[in-house]
């Protein structure tokens, strides 16, 4: 199961984050395009570790999440960096300041009933075989933070495929 979701703007983890990510554009020497970056930050310290970066979109449907956060398409907006010409600034556009989230699981059935889940937040549907999950907005991070929690229990019992660990066998 994946869950993620925006930070709250202005927070100490959103400056840390960009700092680290221009640091990384930076050593790779990037001018323009567009940068898919991953951190992952461990609850028992506070630090950030490098996951990994691409020049891409990020992926995970993770463009459903910005658009729902900010009104803006990912993939719209790298089309447009890529056809400006190299002597004209890229301008982004106006975009909106809400919160959002993203929930997604494999599934153990082959099209999953998510009917139940009705709250209205959720303003995208993930619709993939053996696959549940939404993108929920809210202005209120609190809220978008309660329902993946809420979420993640109930995708749990409703959704999840597990399967049991492959047994190993010792070299013969």
């Amino acid at each position: 199961m994946f869950t993620t979701r925006t930070l709250l703007r202005g927070s100490e983890d959103e400056q840390t984050l960009k700092g680290l990510s221009r640091q990384v554009i930076g050593a790779f020497g990037l001018l323009r395009g567009v940068v898919h970056m991953e951190f992952i930050k461990r609850r028992d310290e506070g630090r950030f570790y490098f996951l990994e970066t691409a020049a891409r979109v990020g992926g995970a449907n993770i463009v459903e999440l910005i658009e729902a956060a900010t009104g803006i398409n990912l993939w719209r907006e790298w089309a447009w960096i890529e056809l400006i010409p190299h002597d004209r600034a890229y301008q982004l556009p106006e975009y909106q300041q809400n919160h959002a989230g993203i929930i997604v699981t494999l599934a153990r059935q082959e099209y999953p009933d998510t009917s139940a889940y009705q709250d209205q937040e959720i303003v995208w549907r993930l619709t993939k075989r053996h696959h549940a999950g939404f993108v929920i907005t809210s202005q209120d991070s609190d809220r978008i933070k309660f329902l993946l929690d809420e979420y993640t229990q109930r995708f749990s019992n409703d959704f999840l495929a597990t399967l049991p660990p492959h047994e190993t066998r010792p070299p013969s």
